[in-house]
């Protein structure tokens, strides 16, 4: 179910116009937020890789660089979020850990950017923007994955 919807976000916003040419709200990341909180890192990364995988194949990018930076920002991501929840002393709440799921998903994705395609010099210098991003992005998914948890964890929705 989780799968699902986290490849229905993805559809979803990869129909949406975009600001820039690579940023993307990550409204996928608020399923992953919701299962590292959840069922834990294993069961999250499992969640993370399929999405990219399938979501990729769904959009037409498997396996080009698309796909490798999206599974690159995402193992990152979900590894990042894993030690922010479960590890950081004290754990970070929701929105703390979608903000740093953001950042390490925008850091991931520019060090394949570095690895494989451009070198350090041209990724750094997106650093700024990829920040700036992360903050907006993790900032909003975290709090839809807050709304969302209280809501599951309450039974339902208003006037269920």
């Amino acid at each position: 179910m989780l799968l699902a919807a986290s490849l229905m976000l993805h559809v979803l916003e990869s129909t949406l116009p975009l600001p820039l040419p690579f940023v993307r709200l990550g409204l996928a990341n608020i399923v992953t937020v919701y299962a590292i909180i959840t069922m834990g890192v294993g069961d999250a990364m499992i969640l993370t890789i399929l999405r990219v995988g399938i979501s990729s194949l769904l959009v037409g990018t498997f396996p080009g660089p698309s796909f490798v930076m999206a599974l690159g920002g995402g193992v990152a991501a979900t590894l990042a979020m894993w030690v922010a929840f479960g590890l950081a002393a004290p754990p970070l709440g929701v929105v703390g850990v979608s903000l740093v799921g953001a950042l390490f998903h925008n850091m991931g994705q520019l060090s394949v950017v570095a690895i494989l395609f451009t070198g350090p010099g041209p990724a750094a210098r997106l650093v700024p923007v990829a920040i700036l991003m992360a903050a907006v992005a993790g900032f909003g998914t975290g709090l839809i994955a807050l709304l969302a948890l209280k809501r599951i964890d309450r039974g339902g929705f208003p006037g269920d």
